[in-house]
């Protein structure tokens, strides 16, 4: 019988650190949450890993709360995956799905914050990108006419300067 490979990544505990540094941040910057959507950002808050991120077609997210745990909407092909990470949220489509790769699920998502005139942040500085399709991200602001998008790039910079 071959050996069991070691575990992977950090604790549930470091992922729950990292949590509680971001959402202090969040607060003093009047921020409702985070809208993640590269690998580095997602495995930084959740420890997921998976070469799924080399395909280009599939948008993968991740919601960070000003207060809770972070929500996943991810395509239906890492959900038994991402199960196996400290998130408990985790919602999923049918990917690929041109007509909506996601989108309404965030919207779901974020539709309660958009009613209070929230602000969420997203990176959107210096080696950050958006890893959805720009028609997508259109969509997503119109249909959340109260919301406001904000720059959180600074904020995950100096979260992730700190390493565990």
């Amino acid at each position: 019988m071959p050996p069991e490979a070691p575990p992977r990544g950090f604790a549930e505990a470091e992922f729950a650190a990292r949590m509680a540094r971001a959402q202090a941040m969040m607060a003093e910057q009047g921020l409702a949450g985070l809208l993640l959507t590269t690998e580095a950002e997602l495995r930084y808050f959740s420890g997921f890993h998976t070469l799924f991120w080399q395909s280009p077609t599939r948008p993968w997210f991740l919601f960070v709360p000003a207060e809770g745990r972070p929500v996943a909407v991810i395509p239906e092909i890492g959900a038994a995956l991402m199960r196996r990470t400290w998130v408990r949220d985790i919602r999923s489509w049918s990917a690929p799905a041109p007509d909506d790769d996601g989108v309404s699920l965030l919207v779901e998502l974020l539709a309660p914050l958009a009613g209070q005139g929230a602000a969420i942040g997203i990176p959107k500085g210096h080696e950050t990108h958006l890893r959805m399709p720009l028609g997508d991200f259109e969509r997503l602001v119109a249909a959340l006419p109260g919301l406001r998008v904000a720059d959180c790039t600074d904020l995950i910079r100096r979260l992730r300067m700190v390493k565990s």
